[in-house]
């Protein structure tokens, strides 16, 4: 299936779902990202705004000896993520965006909550369409990138995505009953870690 109508299909599902599924789904895919020693042992996390049905990280925000930001969209395309000090404004595409804070540097985020649409086994993500998430970690551009993990409802984890070139993989992927290594990010993370 072209990347387009994958994702025109699974957004329509994800909108579709109960507010209420979708928080005991998140609950669930919270509970699993807790058990992660990479988030235990994470001091900054960069995290994200849900909105129309995604995994919604909140339930992870109690944890008061993290550093949670969240991302800031750029004119270049790509995120600088914020330490927030007060309110969200609406940013791009309506998604709450930080009004005010302190930017925190992306070599010192631990690990990165990524939204998603859709994903395969292999860590291979299709986002929104708008690059920001594989312009902000393209490897050229970090020399220490931080954990990228996945957060999803079970159906979208598909058998297999179209890549391109310029597609940045996810570490991991968790949905509310498995928990995926990525076999592109081998090198990064060991099986003890996670």
């Amino acid at each position: 299936m072209k990347r387009r109508d994958l994702r025109q299909k699974i957004l329509g599902i994800r909108r579709a779902m109960p507010p209420s599924t979708v928080k005991d789904v998140s609950k669930e895919v919270c509970d699993a990202v807790k058990n992660l020693d990479s988030f235990k042992n994470a001091r900054t996390v960069a995290s994200y705004i849900s909105c129309n049905g995604e995994v919604d990280p909140i339930f992870l925000e109690s944890d008061k000896s993290k550093i949670f930001t969240f991302p800031v969209v750029q004119e270049d395309g790509t995120l600088i993520f914020v330490e927030p000090n007060g309110d969200f404004r609406r940013g791009s595409f309506g998604i709450p965006e930080p009004e005010k804070g302190i930017e925190i540097e992306i070599s010192q985020i631990d690990i990165v909550l990524v939204p998603l649409v859709a994903a395969d086994s292999e860590g291979n993500r299709l986002g929104h369409g708008g690059g920001y998430y594989d312009k902000t970690f393209a490897i050229e551009r970090n020399s220490k990138r931080p954990l990228l993990v996945g957060l999803a409802h079970d159906f979208q984890i598909v058998e297999k995505l179209e890549v391109n070139s310029w597609d940045v993989p996810m570490d991991l992927l968790i949905t509310q009953s498995r928990v995926f290594l990525s076999e592109n990010s081998y090198l990064r993370v060991s099986m003890g870690e996670y």
